[in-house]
């Protein structure tokens, strides 16, 4: 028996929030909350102010 082959496209390296909410169906709320206890992988942000945008390729390495 063969091995299992999953290909997933992704258009963008990097989303924000509110696009990643859009993308997996989890509500917008519920996405604060993981990225606030360490769900969600975010790029480093340059500034305090910067809006977080989400890391799907490591999102992707995590499953």
């Amino acid at each position: 028996m063969s091995g299992i082959t999953i290909n997933i496209n992704v258009n963008a390296p990097y989303v924000s929030l509110q696009k990643y909410a859009e993308i997996t169906g989890i509500p917008l709320n519920t996405c604060k909350k993981m990225l606030a206890d360490g769900r969600i992988i975010i790029r480093p942000k340059r500034a305090k102010m910067e809006k977080p945008e989400v890391n799907l390729v490591a999102m992707l390495k995590t499953l």
